[in-house]
């Protein structure tokens, strides 16, 4: 289930209100576990929440239910299983880990502060509610007119009191055009201050000017009309706006208490280097730019190169002046690196203001994740119960990178493998596919919404991604590669359509066109194909030696698995994407994507058995 999110009008250039899935207290050791890997122990509340907010590859529409739970136990088994070893290895000390499991910390602490400051302190008063039930039985529909110019505003006030028409004013306008008809409008669906002064006129009166943040407003109320009763959907929209707009004053207020006299700048210089840096990069590669929704956004692929601009000496220099652990101008760009740029123009003067508001709300987010550090927030059970499945995810993928690295390949290795298939080289099975891509999770919950009700792939895609390759469903793509990309489409078969992956351009739903068997290609000279084959052995060696490993780790660790608790688990077998969105800003997948890594069990039974354990 996907939870729908609507932020506050007046916080929408701030901060996305805090919204909580699912809450889970995962306490194993007073829980009966599903599984037991060692000192590890998935249990059944663990096992349920990554289920039930992760998507499931189906080889058919009879699929087995059954099967899935089970391939998905192995594959967090393994997960936990390669993250221990990961430990004995030292990659919990690595930077590419510290820094991926401080970046996605940073969101839980956030969350953590403001559940405790705003979120717990949410009442609904009984007045508000009495209000909100009297004003959303009434549909009222009401023009404005707008302006930045408090007096030119006045002074069209002034003119209506002494008579002069709303609707001549209006046809004068620029505002007129996107009000050809009269916008209907009811309890929650407009600023409370615009509401409050909308819903206390009858129809053809006008209301005083209203302030709001990005001007001032006259309203004119044209008709209204009144529902006889309410339904349970009304009440429940009510209790939410009245929430809504509590939650909105209680931020506002600890906002306003909570930055007081707090002052972190960054370093000017810095900034400027940072800025040139970034415009000079801009300015060289503006034909590879590829908007979404009118919105650029570059991550670690192009931030590898603006930092190869700039001198070694700023890069160690500092940037934000933190009292305490401030931080360098090459940290504040491995965060980049993480939570990526995004901006809608490339000009000059535009880039040099979006990245001075970028990196204002990087100090307000580091100041607040710094406050619920000190005081403790990142040893309560519901930081570290999600916090523990993200190292675990992060470490276990760093196993298995290092793992393909290691498989080195000779070149007599090769030459072996060359002289026993004559020469002839089977080539990886192939792939046919095509992608919707997006920056925006909410882009690619409509995109799968539309995939489960049978809409059009292509037309989705012409409408929602950021990347439109006309030639990409027409070229093939061998399946040797890494990554979940390819271990997804290993996976899939023609036609199903799966998501999302977390792809270095954003997030991804694919959709498998077709899939052939890899040729077998007669070559001459082993020099020639010496590359080749080296990657091929590479990958059978990498996937082998996964298999291999993670089934030792298995019997080393006398893993355990509940099979009476497996199957009294009761699950959501809705292939969807979930996320979270935090307090404070920001959303990330609701749990890390774990793709099927299930075979090593085979691997593990044989091991075991020869052992006779």
């Amino acid at each position: 289930m996907i939870d729908r999110i609507t932020s506050s009008q007046n916080l929408k250039s701030l901060f996305a209100f805090f919204v909580l899935l699912f809450t889970f207290s995962i306490q194993a050791q007073q829980k009966p576990a599903v599984a037991k890997a060692g000192a590890v122990s998935i249990s059944k509340e663990e096992f349920t929440k990554r289920f039930e907010l992760s998507p499931h590859p189906r080889p058919d529409k009879n699929f087995d239910s059954t099967q899935i739970k089970k391939d998905f136990l192995k594959t967090l088994i393994a997960e936990k299983l390669l993250a221990q070893e990961a430990v004995k290895n030292g990659f919990d000390k690595t930077k590419e880990f510290t820094d991926s499991y401080s970046f996605m910390r940073d969101f839980y602490l956030r969350d953590m502060l403001y559940t405790k400051e705003v979120k717990s302190k949410i009442a609904s008063p009984d007045s508000e509610l009495s209000v909100g039930k009297e004003r959303i039985r009434r549909t009222i529909n009401t023009k404005f007119i707008f302006s930045t110019d408090e007096a030119e505003i006045v002074g069209i006030a002034n003119s209506i009191k002494n008579g002069a028409s709303f609707d001549s004013i209006l046809a004068t306008r620029p505002e007129k055009d996107e009000q050809k008809n009269a916008a209907e409008v009811t309890f929650g669906t407009m600023h409370k201050k615009m509401e409050d002064a909308i819903f206390s006129l009858a129809p053809e009166q006008v209301t005083p000017v209203i302030e709001l943040k990005e001007g001032w407003y006259i309203c004119k109320v044209y008709s209204v009309s009144i529902k006889n009763s309410l339904d349970d959907k009304d009440i429940r929209k009510v209790k939410r706006v009245v929430e809504e707009r509590e939650e909105n004053k209680i931020y506002q207020e600890f906002y306003k208490n909570f930055f007081k006299g707090i002052v972190v700048n960054a370093d000017r210089k810095l900034f400027n280097s940072l800025y040139e840096a970034i415009d000079v990069f801009l300015k060289g590669n503006k034909s590879t730019l590829i908007p979404n929704k009118g919105k650029f956004t570059i991550y670690e692929t192009e931030i590898t190169k603006i930092r190869k601009l700039l001198a070694e000496k700023d890069l160690a220099a500092t940037f934000i002046k933190f009292e305490k652990n401030p931080v360098t101008l090459n940290g504040f760009l491995d965060y980049m690196n993480l939570a990526g740029f995004d901006f809608l123009r490339t000009e000059s003067g535009y880039i040099k203001r979006r990245l001075n508001s970028y990196i204002s709300t990087y100090i307000q987010n580091q100041i607040v994740a710094r406050e619920a550090l000190k005081r403790g927030y990142d040893k309560l059970p519901e930081v570290t119960d999600d916090m523990n499945i993200w190292k675990d995810n992060y470490l276990s993928n760093l196993m298995m990178k290092q793992n393909f690295k290691a498989q080195a390949v000779s070149d007599e290795e090769a030459y072996s493998f060359f002289s026993k298939n004559s020469g002839i080289i089977p080539k990886p099975d192939e792939v046919k596919f095509t992608k919707i891509v997006s920056d925006d999770l909410d882009v690619i919950q409509k995109v799968l919404e539309g995939a489960e009700k049978g809409e059009d792939f292509s037309k989705m895609k012409k409408i929602y991604s950021k990347t439109e390759n006309a030639l990409e469903e027409e070229k093939y793509y061998p399946l040797n590669q890494q990554g979940d990309l390819w271990k997804a489409l290993g996976s899939m078969k023609i036609g199903e359509i799966y998501g999302p992956l977390k792809l270095e351009d954003g997030f991804a739903v694919i959709k498998l066109v077709d899939k052939r068997e890899g040729k077998k290609e007669q070559i001459e000279s082993f020099e020639e194909a010496k590359p080749q084959l080296k990657g091929i052995l590479q990958t059978k060696k990498m996937y082998k030696e996964l298999e291999n490993t993670t089934a030792k780790l298995a019997v080393d660790k006398n893993i355990q698995i509940n099979e009476k608790v497996l199957q009294s688990i009761k699950v959501n077998m809705l292939n969807i994407i979930v996320y979270r969105r935090f307090g404070f800003g920001g959303q990330q997948l609701a749990v890390p994507y774990a793709p099927n890594f299930s075979s090593w069990f085979e691997k593990y039974e044989e091991l075991k058995k020869s052992l006779s354990l």
